[in-house]
């Protein structure tokens, strides 16, 4: 399977995944990763990213995920579109510390400019949204 094809079938679970996914016609992009038409002149702008494996605990993965991908969200802004959304995706989400992610995800700050994140884990099909902050 090849990486577009990977994007859309993650993209695909996400959609089926998240309840209050909005109505609107979702196509494949170069940059973002996709496009969800909502209205004739309103879209929301989606980038998949892939958590980063190399850092030790679940807090450190998602800031060094977040930071790589700081510089696309300027870039992204400039598309006009109302809102712009970031999906962290991992195989299997593992923190031995967290017995309950959701908690420690609301007590985590994350500085990130994507108007909503997310971290979707593709093994249990679960999402949770991540509560960014703008550091500017």
């Amino acid at each position: 399977m090849n990486k577009k094809e990977e994007e859309k079938l993650i993209m695909q679970y996400f959609r089926e995944s998240l309840t209050d996914f909005p109505k609107g016609k979702l196509t494949q992009s170069e940059s973002p990763d996709f496009i969800l038409k909502t209205s004739p002149k309103k879209s929301i702008g989606i980038e998949l990213t892939r958590l980063d494996p190399f850092a030790m605990s679940l807090k450190e993965k998602i800031k060094a995920t977040l930071q790589n991908k700081s510089d696309k969200y300027k870039l992204y802004q400039q598309k006009n579109m109302i809102a712009i959304w970031l999906i962290i995706h991992a195989d299997f989400i593992e923190d031995p510390k967290a017995y309950n992610i959701q908690n420690k995800l609301n007590n985590w700050q994350f500085e990130s400019e994507f108007d909503k994140v997310f971290l979707f884990d593709l093994f249990e099909k679960r999402i949770e949204q991540l509560i960014p902050y703008s550091g500017t």
